[in-house]
């Protein structure tokens, strides 16, 4: 996520006393309801919007009526499973004029600027051909990975009779893709910046290069990124990233042909990685350690589908290079023990399997992350199982074990839909190293303009190496606290956020909401000493562009400490982001 918080957030100076949770629930109180008031009155003088409707095969879907959350099912119609005879693209530009209307200056000038995608760009991401049988299932399917580019969005994708086939058109519309990054962090009177752009359709090509400056605290950087997502107009990925800063220096190749569908019969890539830098671990928001690191990965992989018809099942086999080294700790005065250790090297030459187990469930809806622009979560069940064996006959310092386990459940209910994400690894030599676990929990109450997003976040690693530590701020979800205010090896984030969307549907440029917020986290381990709980709440505005294929949303929040209080004061803090907070 890139943006940036302003305000008098030091982290050293924090009143030690706890704040009287009266006082805490009186801040909030005043935020929830006066936020809310204004929210409520503005949206009820909203005019009613007609929605648009975009249509898969034969049947017309409206475009997601309130509650905006339908279930995805197939419907299919009397021409299914016929031959297709002929596929008809046509990419649409940025602004199109509406039903016996035309549009403005401004729109007509935005088109001149812009690249239409060519058809042939859509062509190469279509999941069915002349030659084919049409399928209503693999129609929502295209849809869905049309709408994953971000630099389109699919309007029509319709069959009708030819002869004894089908003619399939699909007709979809261009996004705004160039998109400049200029971010401006100041945080305990520390400034830092950075500025560059993405460009995510190249020349209509669908390829995305991406530039960045960044200039902060611990120095200047730069990054040059290109991603091409069909290389030779196949479903092939390449993916190249360069950086330079002041620590070290990234490098990053990766190439391979994905599981792009769900019936991909099969899968491979080949990526290789190498970093030099500076790895920096804080305590009470402040750096009190640091060591030089250099990593080296290779990875190779080849995957199939496995001829299972109840659950999509893969079997994924690798062999993974991995070479770490870490330099001797530079430490401050009263840094934890654990931070301290000597130069260190590690190899890991690792044969791998890793089988899942799928069943997907789809799920349509709006005004969740992005604002107006129809998103898509999968609520079905999955579980990936890896296990792998490091010998010391291929180069590995030491024989070890790997084992992974990953189960993602979502739900669908009345009142909204969410989902659990949860996740544990370790090195098994011959005792757990690197015990990491993770769980992701996220549920949304979407309905006409109103959305309330609940989310908890938890990490813990045991018996890890020095230089995992977990960090919460004000860039990923604690607004009111510097970026490493909290720091551990164990940490919980909680967050809440009530959203209303102000603008009527018919605006095509900007839409805008208000959303009232609370965040809590708390951290334990190394770096968490003498910390509790951090709370803040807070009011924002929320700006989003459907015509734009980059930002989920633009975020602007107010935010006040509750407990602990910064510098004995609860001065608001300022905080921009090109994305949701969590």
């Amino acid at each position: 996520m890139r943006g940036w918080a302003a305000g008098r957030s030091r982290a050293r100076g924090r009143d030690p006393r706890p704040v009287s949770h009266r006082a805490a629930a009186r801040t909030l109180a005043v935020c929830l309801v006066a936020a809310a008031a204004v929210a409520a009155a503005l949206a009820a003088a909203r005019p009613p919007a007609a929605p648009d409707s975009v249509r898969h095969g034969s049947t017309r879907v409206r475009d997601l009526p309130r509650p905006r959350v339908r279930r995805v099912t197939v419907q299919p119609s009397a021409l299914e499973s016929r031959p297709i005879g002929r596929v008809e693209i046509q990419p649409g530009n940025v602004y199109e004029p509406g039903s016996g209307r035309g549009i403005s200056a401004l729109h007509r000038l935005a088109n001149r600027l812009h690249t239409r995608t060519r058809p042939a760009t859509v062509r190469n991401e279509l999941l069915f051909a002349p030659g084919g049988s049409w399928s209503e299932r693999t129609a929502l399917e295209t849809a869905r990975n049309l709408r994953a580019l971000d630099y389109l969005v699919p309007q029509r994708i319709e069959a009708r009779p030819l002869g004894d086939s089908v003619a399939v058109t699909v007709e979809t519309r261009d996004l705004w893709t160039t998109s400049p990054d200029i971010n401006i962090e100041s945080v305990g009177g520390t400034r830092s910046g950075a500025s560059g752009f993405t460009e995510r359709n190249l020349l209509g090509l669908g390829k995305s290069i991406a530039v960045l400056y960044r200039q902060g605290s611990t120095g200047v950087s730069r990054s040059l990124t290109y991603d091409d997502p069909n290389l030779g107009g196949g479903h092939v990925r390449l993916r190249a990233a360069l950086g330079k800063s002041s620590d070290g220096a990234s490098r990053g190749l990766s190439v391979g042909r994905p599981f792009y569908a769900e019936e991909t019969p099969r899968s491979w890539s080949v990526s290789g990685d190498a970093v030099t830098s500076v790895a920096r671990l804080y305590q009470n928001g402040s750096e009190v350690a640091d060591f030089d690191q250099r990593l080296q990965a290779l990875s190779l992989a080849h995957g199939w589908r496995l001829p299972f018809d109840s659950t999509i099942t893969r079997l994924t086999l690798s062999f993974e290079m991995l070479d770490r080294r870490w330099g001797a700790s530079r430490l401050a005065p009263g840094a934890p023990p654990e931070f301290a250790g000597g130069e260190e090297e590690d190899r890991r030459r690792m044969l791998a399997a890793e089988v899942r187990f799928w069943n997907p469930r789809f799920v349509e809806a709006q005004d969740v992350d992005r604002m107006d622009r129809v998103e898509d979560f999968d609520l079905g069940t999955s579980l990936r199982l890896k296990a792998g064996f490091a010998p010391r006959f291929l180069g590995s310092t030491g024989g070890e074990a790997y084992g992974r386990a990953r189960i993602d459940v979502g739900a669908l209910g009345r009142p909204g839909f969410g989902w659990v994400r949860a996740s544990v690894e370790s090195r098994l030599r011959p005792a757990p190293r690197d015990l990491i676990s993770q769980l992701d929990g996220r549920w949304y109450f979407v309905s006409g303009g109103h959305t309330v997003a609940l989310a908890a976040a938890g990490r813990a690693g045991g018996h890890a190496s020095r230089s995992f530590q977990i960090l919460a701020g004000g860039l990923n979800g604690l607004r009111a606290f510097p970026a490493q205010a909290v720091a551990g090896r164990r940490l919980w984030r909680f967050n809440a956020e009530d959203r209303w969307l102000l603008t009527p549907e018919r605006w095509q440029l900007l839409r805008v909401a208000t959303a009232v917020f609370y965040d809590a986290a708390r951290a334990w381990g190394p770096g968490a000493e003498g910390s509790g709980w951090f709370h803040d709440a807070g009011v924002g505005l929320r700006l989003g562009f459907p015509r734009g294929g980059l930002a989920q949303v633009v975020r602007v929040d107010v935010t006040w400490p509750i407990e602990p209080t910064i510098g004995r004061r609860r001065e608001p803090v300022f905080s921009f982001g090109s994305s949701q907070a969590f």
